[in-house]
């Protein structure tokens, strides 16, 4: 005599539906075109040696050119709705140039050239899960993890045909430098329409760091009449906590029959604070960072 068997079902129908994606790999890929707003409030003294004076180097910064915003996830989704695993990539970058009539602290007024940079990487490892307890018209994913980042950005003003005398400045730069590491966690709300496939979604997350800042300031002055130009820089580091709030909405495709693919279009607001923040010594002004971005939102996700 044997042990009865039982032959149980995989997968589980009410664990892994049908029309869901089932269990094993999947690709992400999302592209966002974006419009950056980047709101650049830092300032810092730099020691000029030359005169013997403080100089606060300050200015409003550039406005930058609109950009795309990639992210890449590959995970493993567990069976009878484990949930899964995933890792993702995330990176941004733009540069944008204009000419303005401006000065620095000491009030000397010149035509000048900017020109800025902002760029930031993000990588995170996540748990997400998936959940069918809202009913048949509804789905729900939920994920929470770690997550690290890398972010830059800077300013330079360049003033145009400078006096030769001893001490003019010629140019002026504000860098920041921010690493950060952290958790974060999303929440992703499904309707399904009448129209087979046709679903409207929406997705809430949410980022908390801890972070280092280096913020560098540089003068570079005329050093009179056949001499070479002299350069000032100041660092201050610092720890801060900047945060990420994002909220997309919008539309969601599913081949009816087919759950090897979904694509999405929909509108997102992200905003990236406290980026930059600190009291520089000897100054009565707190420095400030803000990204602020916005633009459409294209995804696709593939199931092997």
């Amino acid at each position: 005599p044997t042990w009865p068997m039982f032959d149980t079902h995989k997968p589980d129908p009410l664990l892994d539906r049908p029309n869901a994606a089932q269990p094993g790999w999947y690709a992400n890929v999302e592209t966002n075109v974006l419009f950056v707003h980047l709101r650049n409030q830092l300032g810092g003294p730099v020691p000029n040696t030359l005169t013997g004076n403080m100089d606060f180097v300050k200015f409003a910064g550039n406005p930058l050119n609109p950009t795309a915003s990639p992210r890449f996830e590959v995970g493993y989704r567990l069976a009878d709705n484990w949930g899964s695993i995933q890792l993702g990539y995330r990176f941004l970058a733009s540069r944008g140039t204009d000419q303005v009539i401006s000065g620095p602290e000491d009030n000397i007024q010149a035509l000048a050239n900017q020109v800025g940079r902002v760029d930031f990487n993000l990588a995170d490892l996540t748990y997400v899960s998936r959940e069918f307890s809202l009913g048949p018209y509804w789905n729900m994913r939920w994920g929470a993890g770690l997550r690290a980042m890398f972010f830059f950005f800077d300013s330079q003003l360049q003033f145009i045909n400078p006096a030769a005398d001893v001490g003019t400045i010629l140019k002026q730069t504000e860098s920041n430098h921010l690493r950060a590491y952290g958790v974060w966690s999303f929440l992703d709300l499904e309707r399904t329409m009448p129209i087979p496939g046709l679903a409207i979604f929406g997705r809430l997350e949410g980022t908390d760091f801890y972070a280092r800042t280096s913020e560098v300031y540089t003068e570079t002055v005329a050093g009179g009449p056949g001499a070479a130009p002299l350069g000032f820089v100041n660092r201050f580091d610092a720890s801060v906590g900047p945060s990420i709030l994002r909220e997309v909405l919008g539309v969601s495709y599913t081949v009816p029959q087919w759950n090897y693919a979904r694509f999405m279009l929909g509108y997102q607001y992200e905003t990236f604070f406290h980026i930059g923040r600190q009291s520089p010594p000897d100054s009565s002004i707190d420095t400030r960072g803000q990204l602020d971005l916005h633009g459409l939102f294209l995804r696709g996700e593939f199931n092997f």
